[in-house]
């Protein structure tokens, strides 16, 4: 197996929020929870929950894409 065939978990974060485990456990189906970046922030994109880029949300067509803006340098 090459490196390049090695397989990474991508994740896209559109924001966060925090609350109480009891408005967690009080979650149902069509609850709203709030985000706390504006439609305009940049989006993370993490690969095996490392933060490798940040994005722009983008729809083209009936599919919502993300767009990368700027890639980040690992800390060292």
């Amino acid at each position: 197996m090459m490196v390049e065939d090695v397989l990474v978990d991508i994740a896209v974060v559109l924001g966060s929020h925090q609350m109480t485990i009891r408005d967690f456990i009080g979650l149902n189906r069509g609850s709203i929870i709030p985000l706390d970046p504006t439609p305009r922030d940049l989006v993370e994109i993490r690969a095996n929950d490392h933060l490798i880029a940040r994005g722009e949300v983008v729809v083209k067509g009936d599919r919502v894409v993300i767009e990368v803006s700027e890639r980040v340098r690992a800390a060292s």
